[in-house]
């Protein structure tokens, strides 16, 4: 009983983890897209193309991890 809570204890803390740096991934994805957006507006609509599509791909990429962190933890129970 005692190894099967720590090892959940273990999967908790890596899923916590993945949780807090998507986090800060889309803080800093939110800047690019905002980035992207006033590139735009200002009449740069090729650069500002670029950032809002990699700020699109930065979202799809921490969605889908986050999605995957929040199954991994679900199976354990």
């Amino acid at each position: 009983m005692n190894a099967e809570k720590k090892e959940n204890l273990v999967k908790m803390q890596a899923h916590k983890k993945v949780v807090d740096q998507n986090k800060r991934i889309n803080k800093i994805n939110l800047v690019v897209l905002a980035a992207g957006l006033l590139l735009t507006v200002l009449g740069m609509e090729k650069a500002g193309s670029y950032l809002i599509w990699v700020g699109i791909f930065v979202l799809f990429i921490t969605s889908i991890s986050s999605i995957l962190a929040s199954g991994s933890r679900r199976r354990q129970r």
